[in-house]
């Protein structure tokens, strides 16, 4: 149950915090954002354990790497800390919270209070086998390209035609008046749309597809998505260029903080991959499994979102 996740979260938190050396801290003052080699933090007097990307470092803590190994933390003023050697985090009196860092902690603490309960949620993806279901973009999210990706799952021994719509203009303005967009995919489960189509900004579109085509098949449940607005985009190159500021590469070291910024701008698709390249060159905190499983949540994947949601549990055991 994710209640017991929540609350294993915040005792972990408190504990941490009653075990420290220093003055008690009621907040991190840093987190983990990359962690290359062996290196361990420890939390008080607890023994030191492996360190994991998205985990928050209180007052004091100990951060321990191996000879040639490092970590990299960002600090609560906002500050790129490289420790490639034994170091106790520490933070000068008065150090005022950055956006930045207040943005990573708000959205890892929103994902722990996500219902990781699934029972009866709306908008998963349940496909029966043989059958054609819209997979992917789904349930009115975001999208950043003006030439997304369709997604469905596989009919045997069939092709298909895709059926594209404008359903609103930005801001929720009318639709222009014309017929909807159609075109003959073939028998691939994926379809990108030709460079020729482009896909207006802010708007919102409905896409289905026919299983054995439009003049023989029956579409499959239509589903709705909405373009990235030309504001909501300026806000996304914003928040990666303030990454840039720190020396980081928003797709090298600074990932965590651009699946960050990802969720926030609730480009869920886009935060999926990123987390998923953190993922594969590092552990995963248990706030960073709740953050995942609220993401593949959003996305309709009940059964990936509840092994994300059960790992974090593992971890606060």
């Amino acid at each position: 149950m994710k209640t017991s996740i929540s609350i294993r979260v915040l005792l972990a938190a408190v504990a941490t915090c009653a075990s420290a050396t220093t003055a008690v801290a009621q907040d991190p003052v840093a987190l983990v954002i990359r962690v290359q080699g062996d290196v361990d933090v420890r939390h008080g007097a607890s023994a030191p354990a492996p360190a994991m990307v998205g985990e928050q470092v209180f007052e004091g803590d100990g951060v321990i790497p191996d000879e040639g190994s490092r970590a990299i933390l960002i600090t609560r003023s906002g500050q790129q800390q490289v420790v490639d050697e034994e170091t106790t985090v520490s933070l000068p009196p008065g150090a005022a919270p950055s956006d930045i860092f207040t943005r990573a902690v708000n959205t890892l603490v929103r994902a722990a209070t996500v219902d990781a309960s699934m029972g009866g949620r709306q908008g998963m993806i349940r496909p029966i086998p043989g059958e054609t279901t819209a997979v992917a973009p789904r349930n009115g999210l975001l999208v950043a390209s003006q030439r997304p990706t369709f997604e469905w799952t596989s009919t045997p021994g069939v092709t298909y035609d895709l059926m594209l719509r404008q359903v609103s203009g930005p801001r929720g303005a009318a639709a222009p008046p014309g017929r909807p967009m159609m075109f003959e995919v073939g028998a691939d489960t994926a379809f990108t749309l030709p460079d020729d189509v482009e896909l207006q900004r802010g708007a919102t579109y409905a896409w289905t597809v026919f299983p054995g085509g439009r003049r023989g098949g029956r579409p499959v449940e239509q589903q709705e998505f909405r373009v990235m607005s030309l504001e909501e985009s300026v806000e996304l190159e914003d928040y990666m260029d303030e990454i840039a500021i720190f020396g980081l590469d928003p797709q090298g070291d600074g990932l965590f903080l651009t699946v960050v910024a990802y969720r926030d701008l609730g480009l869920f698709y886009d935060a999926r991959q990123a987390l998923e390249d953190v993922e594969r060159d590092a552990t995963l905190s248990a706030e960073l499994y709740l953050l995942k499983g609220e993401i593949l949540a959003e996305l309709g994947h009940e059964t990936e979102a509840r092994a994300a949601f059960d790992r974090a549990d593992e971890l606060m055991r």
